[in-house]
């Protein structure tokens, strides 16, 4: 993208970060942001909203070595290690976790997500799926996530799905697995833990936006936020 999503301006003249934490702040008191420049986003968050700074490993030497220019900003080990650093500071036993880049974000759709997880608890959970049959030993899922988009390759959308606390030991042993790599990815993990599948989820509110292009997309679409 060449700059800071999370501080691209929606048509409504609102921060793209503003508007995630507005739609979270609808379904959970307790919200976080996890990022490793907190003081980027200290003057436009409201006050309620927590900023957890990440502490992350050193980066990879190899890919050190691979890059033309030293940058003295920080960089993020990835999603994986911002989230394992987020579920330090909740309480509760299930976690929504939304990225930054993601303006089609509706706040009615995660709620109805949600009734769902309930439900099934409830009922025992008989729809779960999984991609390792020894997960489903529990009985209970450790994430009700959507599959991803048609036409992207096999697996889950990550960034926008709900997370029991079951799941930290799995993650912890992912990232001590993978602690040289620079960004350990979600999709290996995520095929070794049991998933509740959710199908509702209309697809344009898990697009992103990862370039220009698709930015400018977001801005001439009729997209209500």
């Amino acid at each position: 993208m060449g700059t800071d999503k999370a501080l691209l301006i929606l048509p409504n003249g609102q921060f793209l970060i503003d508007h995630t934490a507005q739609v979270a702040q609808r379904l959970s008191s307790e919200v976080l942001v996890v990022t490793p420049w907190p003081e980027r986003y200290q003057a436009t968050l409201p006050t309620s909203i927590r900023l957890i700074t990440e502490v992350h490993p050193p980066p990879d030497p190899a890919f050190c070595q691979r890059s033309s220019q030293k940058s003295s900003q920080k960089p993020s080990a990835g999603p994986l290690s911002g989230f394992i650093a987020g579920w330090q500071h909740l309480s509760t036993d299930w976690c929504l976790l939304l990225a930054c880049d993601l303006p089609n974000l509706d706040g009615t759709v995660l709620q109805q997500w949600w009734a769902w997880i309930q439900a099934q608890s409830a009922l025992g959970w008989p729809l779960l799926t999984s991609a390792s049959s020894a997960s489903l030993a529990s009985g209970q899922p450790m994430a009700s996530l959507v599959p991803m988009l048609k036409g992207r390759r096999s697996g889950w959308e990550p960034l926008c799905g709900y997370y029991h606390r079951s799941c930290l030991s799995s993650l912890t042993q992912q990232l001590s697995a993978h602690q040289c790599a620079f960004q350990p990815a979600f999709q290996p993990w995520l095929s070794t833990i049991c998933i509740a599948r959710y199908n509702h989820v209309p697809p344009q509110m898990l697009r992103n936006c990862n370039t220009p292009a698709e930015w400018a997309a977001v801005n001439q679409s009729d997209h209500s936020i």
